[in-house]
């Protein structure tokens, strides 16, 4: 079974990419307020990187079964590449192809709600006292999400 502190770990590998993306994204956009955003989106998910690491110091630690070394890691990895960013998707690379500030946020929309999605199945995987953790995380995320829709509407 997964416990919260292992959904901490997957939160802070994609956070790190998310703040790429939202560099990469800020620094290809037109307008300015989107721009900002973008700024501060990728602020707040290196503050989330720390903020998980807090939630993850108050769970239990989890030290799986491994039939060699590296085992779990590389599959917590494999889960993060193939899930929120794939491995194949470089954050400059993207924002190189993004022709306009609408379409940078409607992709910045699809990550978020992908994450929404990832924490909210993985949550089902806890044990239910770990649960509250899961909640924080996803209750960042869904903020994330409206912000975006917001500056999407006011274009």
């Amino acid at each position: 079974m997964f416990r919260a502190s292992e959904v901490f770990e997957f939160a802070r590998a994609i956070e790190q990419n998310g703040r790429t993306f939202y560099q990469n994204m800020a620094a290809g956009a037109r307008d300015n307020q989107v721009q900002k955003l973008f700024q501060r989106l990728a602020r707040e998910e290196a503050q989330h990187i720390l903020d998980f690491e807090r939630l993850a110091a108050r769970v239990a630690a989890y030290d799986p079964p491994e039939t060699y070394p590296g085992e779990y890691a590389e599959y917590m990895q494999a889960l993060v590449d193939n899930n929120v960013f794939p491995r194949e998707l470089n954050p400059a690379d993207l924002a190189r192809q993004i022709s306009n500030d609408q379409d940078a946020l409607k992709l910045a929309m699809g990550f978020e709600k992908d994450s929404l999605l990832f924490f909210g199945g993985l949550k089902k995987l806890v044990p239910e006292v770990e649960a509250a953790q899961v909640d924080e995380l996803l209750r960042q995320e869904r903020r994330h999400l409206c912000e975006l829709h917001s500056a999407l509407k006011s274009l």
